[in-house]
């Protein structure tokens, strides 16, 4: 595969977070993200990324968008099997 970027390659737990109490957060607790790995993806060809994950993790969210007019795509795994092969084939680190 050409030149891939992944950037901001993370594990959210899914539970609430403490943050503080506000107009918007009177508990002091904030919902946490869904369960899973997110991140941003850069790829040099788009139509190679969105088959190589069509084929390997066919479970994950792949959205593609436009970042300040920079074409990129926000992946969303839920799946742990998925998220390591995804992890080993673009070579990224907790």
């Amino acid at each position: 595969m050409n030149t891939t970027k992944v950037h901001n390659w993370r594990f959210e737990t899914g539970e609430p977070e403490q943050v503080e109490k506000s107009i918007i957060y009177p508990d002091g607790v904030r919902e946490g993200a869904p369960r899973g790995w997110y991140c941003w993806v850069y790829p040099e060809n788009d139509a190679e990324y969105e088959e190589w994950m069509a084929e390997n993790c066919p479970t994950a969210d792949v959205i593609h968008r436009f970042n300040s007019g920079d074409p990129m795509y926000t992946t969303y795994i839920t799946d742990q099997s998925e998220a390591l092969l995804f992890a080993l084939r673009f070579n990224v680190k907790p």
